[in-house]
């Protein structure tokens, strides 16, 4: 009783993060290389090695965007790092600053980031890996809290505080973390604020390209939630040296992956202790002109947001047609709050969380989906943190899903979701085919052929 298709189905794809090849700015970036390359000195400038924190100019250009973007009192160009990659390296900061026998724990907010755990197991903490819950507003911080003050109980009663046992010593690593948080911009928030820190825990936070939190309704995208570094700047306690946060940025969603740059931002010791792991020497000048000229804020107001903001619509709209009669919900917790008070709903990185409907689980479904329709997506269960099991949101994980609408264009996004509630089919109570068949399925000309 295989649902088919009359016609074969195109390559879908909703779990690539890509912008698409017409947002990607080829106009700004070739005027940018005519206007570096035309300078001479300029030129020559750029196509030798640079500074190991990145290029002075680009950092500039940076923080002075920050600083309008988050609302900022001054640039803080001073604790910026620029690296050759788009995300700053797991590994780097764990070589810099953790030490395997020392730290306690990593921490990683679920659904996390599906290739980090690798990255956390080869530093040494194969086992040692916690999957955090989150809630509507962001992570669970009484589960957190109450976790982490656990474990450095435990440590405590065994004698391990009275060891300090490491394999790096100083002076060559002068800071090391005992426990390491790794989140995304609406799970950290609140949890920070209400977490207090005795400079033994470092959050690391993931940021985008600063387009990627937008309103759904208003013409103009409010200002972003403020980054996690910003807000443990703001709050007593911790460590004024080395500090308690570090804010990852990127331009891949704005510029294209392929682009390969990023930015960190952290104390400036911390920033200094960084240049010694973590070696750039590159200057980026295309990046620099595109933010000095201004092209990328007008590419990402003119095209980025409107182009995303409507494809989330269509999304949502077709979640709720075509997957909320069979029991799909959006999730994307409690809306954030403006200074003013207004709430504003902020889907986050270009997509957007569904779960599917009880005793529906997440990968089958994405397993039909990819083999009967050509359409993939990701299922929460990859973005599970391995090792620990029964600590974290079991519904989200099992029946959890990503949607990106970042590489298909609009028009094919009613239809991909359309082709999700077919893989339902599969998985549902005859009632449910009997809606398809009347509903769904004779719009789109889809034949189920052996029901009655």
């Amino acid at each position: 009783m295989a649902i088919e298709a009359t016609v074969p189905q195109p390559h879908i794809n909703l779990q690539r993060g890509w912008p698409s090849p017409h947002l990607l700015p080829a106009k700004a970036l070739l005027a940018g290389a005519d206007g570096v390359l035309s300078n001479t000195a300029r030129a020559t400038d750029v196509m030798l090695y640079g500074p190991n924190i990145g290029d002075p100019a680009l950092r500039k250009d940076i923080a002075e965007w920050l600083s309008r973007l988050y609302c900022l009192r001054s640039p803080q160009a001073q604790i910026q790092k620029l690296r050759s990659r788009s995300q700053l390296p797991r590994s780097a900061l764990l070589s810099g600053f953790t030490d395997p026998v020392y730290a306690r724990r990593i921490w990683m907010v679920e659904p996390t980031y599906f290739l980090a755990c690798t990255i956390f197991e080869d530093a040494g903490f194969q086992g040692r890996l916690t999957g955090v819950p989150e809630g509507d507003d962001g992570v669970d911080v009484e589960f957190l809290r109450a976790r982490i003050n656990d474990v450095d109980e435990e440590a405590a009663k065994s004698g391990a505080d009275a060891q300090e046992t490491t394999f790096k010593n100083s002076p060559q690593y002068p800071k090391l973390y005992r426990h390491v948080i790794t989140s995304f911009p609406r799970s950290a928030i609140q949890a920070r604020k209400h977490t207090h820190s005795r400079g033994e825990r470092l959050w690391l936070n993931w940021l985008g390209s600063g387009f990627t939190g937008h309103s759904k309704s208003a013409s103009m995208p409010p200002p972003p939630p403020p980054r996690l570094i910003d807000v443990d700047n703001s709050l007593p306690g911790g460590d004024l040296k080395w500090g308690n946060a570090v804010s990852n940025g990127s331009f891949s969603k704005v510029l294209g992956p392929g682009m390969r740059c990023g930015w960190a931002e952290a104390t400036p010791d911390f920033i200094t202790r960084l240049n010694l792991v973590l070696q750039v020497n590159s200057r980026r000048p295309l990046i620099e002109h595109v933010l000095r000229t201004g092209n990328m804020e007008d590419h990402i107001r003119q095209v980025l947001v409107p182009t995303y903001k409507a494809r989330c619509a269509i999304v949502q709209q077709a979640i709720e047609e075509y997957l909320g009669p069979l029991g799909g919900n959006i999730d994307i917790g409690r809306p954030y709050n403006l200074p003013a008070g207004n709430e504003t709903e902020q889907v986050m990185g270009g997509f957007i969380n569904i779960t599917f409907p009880e005793g529906i689980a997440a990968d089958d479904v994405a397993a039909v989906s990819l083999k009967d329709y050509n359409l993939r997506f990701l299922a929460s269960g990859a973005m599970r943190v391995r090792g620990s099991s029964g600590m974290s949101n079991e519904a989200l994980l099992s029946r959890g899903a990503r949607l990106c609408w970042a590489w298909e264009e609009e028009y094919m996004l009613i239809e991909d979701l359309s082709h999700s509630s077919y893989s339902l089919v599969r998985l549902q109570p005859q009632e449910n085919i009997t809606f398809l068949q009347n509903r769904l399925l004779l719009k789109q000309r889809i034949l189920i052929p052996g029901y009655q």
